[in-house]
């Protein structure tokens, strides 16, 4: 009378046995759990790619600037050439550029470009290019984003590219 009230429970235990041992579908589970993150992670790589060769495309045309600035050395405050070449070099609207030129007396930036150090004092002329762009991303990340922490994001991205150099 005591062994058959046991029975049922012996049947459970072969069935927790005979389940654990199935393996059959745990893939299927696996992939199911993994894909979601897998995907992210594909999508986060396309965009930081995109986002990393549009900086460089901006970092090369300010360089080539500047490097115009160079083999054109500036005599006046006048800008319209350099960002004229910078405008050719990135394919941005003059908007997205910004050209400065400015003078440093012992370090110090000075009010005027065309001002006249002292004598005992280290000139210094310099020509900055800054080049803006604002990059659509391909996967609306601020929808993502606000999942987490409620707050609305932009769906694009500012990148900036720059170069300064010295030529005096």
């Amino acid at each position: 009378m005591m062994l058959a009230s046991f029975e049922p429970l012996r049947g459970l235990v072969r069935l927790s046995r005979r389940i654990r041992r199935d393996t059959r579908g745990v893939a299927l589970v696996e992939m199911a759990l993994s894909l979601p993150l897998l995907m992210l992670l594909c999508l986060g790589m396309i965009d930081i790619s995109r986002l990393v060769a549009t900086k460089i495309d901006l970092e090369q045309a300010a360089q080539r600037t500047t490097d115009f600035v160079l083999a054109k050395r500036p005599s006046s405050a006048n800008t319209t050439v350099y960002v004229n070449e910078a405008v050719s070099a990135s394919g941005l609207p003059k908007s997205g550029v910004v050209v400065k030129l400015y003078l440093e007396c012992d370090g110090e930036v000075q009010a005027s470009f065309t001002d006249i150090c002292a004598d005992d004092e280290t000139i210094g002329r310099y020509a900055t290019v800054s080049l803006t762009k604002n990059v659509g991303l391909d996967f609306n990340w601020s929808a993502f984003a606000t999942m987490f922490d409620g707050k609305t994001r932009s769906s694009t991205v500012k990148v900036v590219g720059d170069s300064t150099v010295r030529f005096q």
